[in-house]
């Protein structure tokens, strides 16, 4: 070889030298930068000259360091990581709302409940202790309230946050595109696009923890990421952006919807599995949704279960001569039968002036037969409220316009009890639930459940008709000692549980799902830690390592530069002979 090839061969040798010392210098200064894979330079022996002589060495590129197999792994056990702690985060806060912030707050509201009613049968004329009760009533519907209205705002909080998870998902896919276009841009112009291939699959997990994907390489060098079914969420430079789509039935729920090339949007709520995304929807629609059930479903039976006893008891002041119904019925299903009935019989007591039953109107009620039209009927048939009218040959039957006692519904699909002739009326037995079905002389008031119950105000106005006994006996206990022993009778879950039970297990039923949910958080994460693991084996940056390869391409530098110096000496020999 010629000194002049000699002159090639070490100015090639310099040039590696100097680029393998400027990507150590550059893993190094990445060495604390999220998902940088450490590179190394490739060089291979250059070609022999046409002599067959050698020519030093050529670089090949610059490597990436990473595998493939555990890369996918940390991708899939990603999703799985996302999907239990958004399921703790949502049951932790759940827990929360059901420990009641202070500790026992609706528990003690139900506890004092009943106490009152007991602190009433021990003297059920005592004016002290029946404001008492109201005061504990309206404080028991107030933590109703306040419960159920904190399971409303965490449910709307659950639909901000996965509006605002499909942002965050749209904003990464928008980047994955973006970095897919670098990649695809510097490839193609023979330039190495490492870092841009790192950051794609920093945000490749990051996607994955929300939403469960699968991935996989073109052969441009795009990353294409789809859903599980799929359908692109990155295809080449272009993302398809979720949609957070609002359901009416769901009364403003969110589900995911997936736009596709041609600007259509299309539920995928189903297809996709797991994730934090799906999750949310998945706590939101499943636990959340059933301890909002649980509690209406334990307030409509406390209520139904009060007032079906206060509803044929008496007051101090119980009398009355009109009473309307708290519930009205719709005109679409008056011709359907009453619901929550039992075939049985109630009773209406008329009182003469010295609030002496003068006469009682016994009402048999049908069971899955009577509407609310046939009930009014049969009550004003058993108080002889009909007189019959002749028309040439047709009778019609009519109201009399003077009656002991009448019912009628009213426009708005109420009933309306109105006695006469100076009589008043109490209410007697009544073993069809027709009271309290339809709302007269009850405890508690509600339409829907925990939302909006509240205590009756016509006992709030005077607590002196809260029915405490029966037929207005002075001292009488017997119906505030039933209604305080409903705090310990199996009424709930086919009267299999009382209403402390029910409540206790809801609270055992969350707290064993958070404790599940924080194990699966734990085991997943400890998985996905391996798998970071036996990437950052192949992937990660070893400042030791590092340091090594830094001494190696120095002292090769310096030994090109002895070797280019002496060439040198050599060369002005030959010119100065």
């Amino acid at each position: 070889m010629s000194l002049y090839g000699s002159f090639e061969i070490g100015k090639k040798s310099l040039a590696a030298s100097q680029l393998g010392q400027s990507i150590t210098g550059h893993n190094i200064a990445n060495v604390n930068t999220e998902g940088f894979s450490r590179q190394e330079v490739t060089l291979e022996t250059s070609r022999p000259g046409s002599d067959g002589k050698s020519t030093g060495v050529d670089i090949r590129g610059i490597q990436r360091k990473h595998d493939g197999f555990t890369k996918q792994k940390v991708v899939e056990e990603q999703t799985q990581v996302g999907t239990w702690e958004a399921k703790e985060n949502i049951l932790t806060e759940a827990e929360i709302i059901y420990t009641d912030l202070e500790g026992t707050r609706l528990r003690n509201s139900m506890d004092e409940f009943w106490g009152s009613w007991n602190s009433v049968a021990t003297e059920p004329e005592n004016v002290t202790l029946r404001k008492s009760l109201l005061i504990r009533g309206q404080e028991l519907t107030q933590d109703f309230r306040a419960f159920n209205k904190r399971l409303v705002d965490f449910k709307h909080a659950l639909n901000s946050k996965i509006t605002a998870e499909i942002e965050d998902i749209n904003q990464t896919t928008s980047e994955i595109g973006l970095l897919n276009k670098q990649v695809e841009q510097l490839e193609k112009r023979g330039l190495q696009a490492n870092d841009a291939r790192d950051q794609r699959e920093v945000l490749l997990q990051k996607l994955a923890g929300k939403v469960e994907i699968r991935s996989f390489e073109n052969r441009n060098g795009n990353l294409e990421v789809q859903i599980i079914n799929g359908q692109h969420l990155v295809h080449g430079r272009r993302n398809y952006p979720l949609a957070a789509m609002k359901v009416t039935e769901g009364k403003g729920n969110i589900k995911i919807g997936l736009e596709d090339s041609s600007g259509v949007q299309t539920d995928i709520t189903d297809i996709v599995r797991y994730g934090g995304l799906k999750e949310m929807i998945n706590q939101r629609d499943i636990n959340i949704k059933q301890y909002a059930e649980d509690l209406d479903l334990m307030v409509n039976e406390m209520a139904f279960r009060v007032n079906r006893l206060h509803s044929s008891g008496t007051g101090i002041r119980a009398t009355r001569t009109e009473e309307i119904s708290a519930y009205g019925m719709e005109k679409e299903i008056r011709d359907f039968p009453v619901p929550d009935l039992k075939s049985g019989t109630f009773e209406i007591k008329l009182l003469n002036p010295d609030h002496e039953v003068e006469d009682v109107i016994s009402v048999t009620i049908e069971a899955g037969v009577d509407t609310l039209e046939t009930i009014v009927q049969k009550i004003n048939r058993a108080a002889d409220a009909y007189e019959i009218v002749e028309d040439g040959d047709t009778q019609t039957e009519v109201l009399k316009e003077v009656n002991e006692l009448k019912a009628q519904i009213n426009q708005d699909g109420t009933v309306s009890i109105k006695s006469g002739k100076g009589n008043e009326f109490v209410y007697g037995k009544d073993n069809t639930n027709i009271l309290a079905v339809l709302g007269f002389n009850c405890f508690f008031h509600l339409e829907e459940g925990a939302h909006d119950i509240r205590v009756n105000q016509e006992l709030v106005e005077d607590e002196m008709k809260i029915a405490a006994g029966y037929d207005l006996i002075p001292g009488d206990n017997r119906i505030a000692t039933e209604i305080a022993d409903l705090q310990f009778q199996a009424t709930m879950k086919d009267d299999t549980a009382s209403f402390d039970e029910f409540y206790n297990a809801q609270i055992t039923d969350i707290g064993l799902k958070v404790q599940n949910a924080q194990k699966g958080t734990l085991s997943h994460n400890q998985m996905l830690e391996q798998y970071e693991a036996l990437r950052d084996t192949v992937s990660s940056v070893n400042l030791d390592e590092e340091m090594t390869r830094m001494i190696k391409y120095q002292r090769s530098y310096e030994s090109t530069a002895k070797f280019l110096s002496t060439i040198d000496q050599m060369t002005q020999t030959i010119i100065n002979m």
